[in-house]
C-alpha cells in the first residue's frame, strides 16, 4: 500500500481531546511538514509523547499538541504511524486533518486502518470483526465476547480444525499421487469418518447460535399490556431516569420507545409499547400497530397487567411465544393488605397455566419486584448457560461459512471413491478459510471493512 492514510480517530465534537491518525510509508514526512518541537523530529524516538506546536505553511500556530511517533513494523497496521493529541473541537481538529492532507497524506476510507492491520498480517480477519465488535459493545458480555475474539481464542479453534482438514486432505493426495512412497494407507471409510468427527467439532460451534446472538447483539425485550397498567413506569423505574411521560390518561404513549440498559452484563433494550385496545384515535391506533410489530420482532416480552382489575388475555394473541413471556401483576400497593396475599394467589392460579412460573406480583411504582423480573429474564433465555459455551459463535458471517463446510463434510457420507471425497473436504477448508481470511476474496475483505467507522 503505497499511499498514507490520515483520519480523526475520535469522535466529532466538543471535548477534552481529539486523535489524528496517520499511517503509512510517509507518515513521518507529513507529520514533520506541521508539527514543531523543542526536539527535532528526526530525534524523536519511537513510542514517545513529544510536546510541540502544529503550525501552517505560514508558520502561524494552529494547536499546541502531544505527538506519538510509533515506527513500523510494532505498530497497529505494521506501517509507520503518527498520532497526534490536539484539543477537542470540530474546527481544530478538522483544520489539522487538512493540513495533514495538504503535506501528502490522503483521507482514509472505512475502516481502513484496521484492514491494514490485516493486509500486514498484524490480524486475522475474525480478530478485525472483533475491534469493531468491541467498539459497539454495550454491555459485559458483549466486551467479553470482543475480547475473547480479539484476542484469537476462537481464530485458533477454527484454524486447528481447518489444519485437520488440510492433513486429511494431504495424506489422501499422497496416498493418491505418490503410491511408491512409504506413507500409511487411507480407505475411504476412515476418510469419511475423519470427516465426521471434524463436522461435529462445528456443529458445537452454531448449535446455539439464536440464543447466543443475545450476548452479541443484546436482547429485544417488548414491554406490552392494556393501557394504564404500569409499563412506563416499569422503563422509567428500571433505568432510573424519566425515560417516558406517565399518566393516568389511556393512550398515553403513541409510540415505541426503545431504553438499553446493563441487566448483569448483558445489554437489553427494553421496548415501550402503545397498550392495546380498541379505539378510534387514528394516531393511537398507529402506536398500536407499532406496538404489534415490536411483539413480533422481540426475543422476549415482559407482560404487565394491574392486579387489581381483570387482565385481557386478548393480548395473547399477538405475543408469539408465551414461553418467551414473563407476566408481570403490577399495582400490589392498591390491594388492601388483608386481601393482598389471597388476590394475589387466586389471579396468579388462573395465570399460571399460560406462564407457569414466570409470573412476578409486585408494586412498581415503589420499585418492587424489578430485580426479580430481570433474573426471570435472564432464566428464561438461559443467559447462565450460554455464557458457559466457549466455542459458539455470534457472528451471522461466521455461521454462514461454518454452515458450508458441515454442507461440504455432510457430503462425503455418500462417497466410495477417495478422489471424490477430497474435493468435498478442500472445499470445507475453504470455507473455514474464510471466516480466518486465509481464503477470503478481496470481495470479501472488502465488505468487511466498510462497516467499520472512519479512524478505525
Amino acid at each position: 500500500m503505497e499511499n498514507t492514510i490520515a483520519a480523526i480517530s475520535t469522535p466529532i465534537g466538543v471535548g477534552g481531546i481529539s486523535v489524528i491518525r496517520i499511517s503509512g510509508s510517509n507518515a513521518f514526512l507529513v507529520a514533520k511538514s506541521i508539527f514543531k518541537s523543542k526536539i527535532p523530529f528526526d530525534s524523536i524516538k519511537s513510542h514517545t509523547v513529544t510536546y510541540g506546536k502544529i503550525q501552517d505553511k505560514e508558520g502561524n500556530t494552529v494547536d499546541h499538541v502531544l505527538l506519538i511517533k510509533m515506527k513500523s513494523p510494532k505498530t497497529y497496521t505494521k506501517e509507520d504511524i503518527v498520532e497526534i493529541h490536539c484539543h477537542g473541537g470540530m474546527y481544530v481538529t478538522k483544520k489539522i486533518l487538512a493540513l495533514t492532507y495538504a503535506n501528502g497524506a490522503t483521507p482514509a476510507q472505512p475502516g481502513e486502518f484496521t484492514k491494514r492491520a490485516f493486509m500486514n498480517g498484524s490480524i486475522d480477519l475474525m480478530e478485525a470483526e472483533a475491534v469493531m465488535d468491541l467498539i459497539n459493545s454495550e454491555a459485559e458480555d458483549s466486551y467479553k465476547e470482543a475480547i475473547s475474539q480479539l484476542k484469537g481464542e476462537k481464530s485458533l479453534q477454527i484454524k486447528q480444525i481447518r489444519n485437520e482438514l488440510i492433513d486429511l486432505i494431504s495424506h489422501i493426495m499422497v496416498v493418491m499421487d505418490y503410491p511408491e512412497y512409504d506413507v500409511e494407507k487411507i480407505s475411504a471409510k476412515e476418510a469419511r469418518n475423519k470427516a465426521e468427527e471434524i463436522k461435529n467439532s462445528l456443529k458445537a460451534f452454531i448449535e446455539d447460535f439464536d440464543n447466543r446472538r443475545i450476548i452479541r447483539k443484546g436482547l429485544n425485550v417488548a414491554v406490552v399490556g392494556d393501557v394504564n397498567v404500569g409499563k412506563s413506569t416499569f422503563i422509567n423505574k428500571a433505568c432510573g431516569q424519566n425515560r417516558v411521560i406517565v399518566t393516568d390518561i389511556a393512550g398515553t404513549t403513541r409510540d415505541v420507545v426503545e431504553v438499553k440498559i446493563d441487566i448483569k452484563g448483558l445489554c437489553v433494550t427494553l421496548k415501550d409499547t402503545a397498550g392495546i385496545r380498541s379505539t378510534d384515535n387514528q394516531i393511537e391506533k398507529i402506536g398500536i400497530e407499532k406496538s404489534k410489530e415490536a411483539i413480533e420482532e422481540a426475543d422476549a416480552v415482559i407482560y404487565i397487567a394491574d392486579i387489581s382489575k381483570p387482565y385481557k388475555d386478548d393480548i395473547f394473541n399477538y405475543i408469539k411465544d408465551m414461553d418467551k413471556t414473563i407476566c408481570v401483576l403490577n399495582k400490589t400497593d392498591l390491594l388492601v393488605e388483608d386481601e393482598r396475599d389471597k388476590h394475589v394467589e387466586l389471579m396468579e392460579k388462573d395465570l399460571r397455566k399460560i406462564f407457569k412460573d414466570r409470573i412476578v406480583a409486585c408494586s412498581l411504582e415503589k420499585k418492587e419486584g424489578i430485580n426479580e423480573i430481570f433474573d426471570k429474564l435472564l432464566e428464561m433465555v438461559n443467559a447462565g448457560e450460554i455464557r458457559q459455551k466457549d466455542t459458539a459463535i455470534t457472528n451471522e458471517r461466521h455461521k454462514r461459512h461454518i454452515s458450508d463446510a458441515i454442507d461440504f463434510l455432510d457430503n462425503t457420507k455418500d462417497s466410495s471413491y477417495i478422489d471424490m471425497l477430497s474435493v468435498d473436504l478442500t472445499c470445507a477448508a475453504e470455507e473455514l478459510g474464510k471466516i480466518t481470511g486465509e481464503t477470503a476474496s478481496a470481495d470479501i475483505v472488502d465488505r468487511i471493512f466498510e462497516k467499520f467507522c472512519i479512524g478505525k
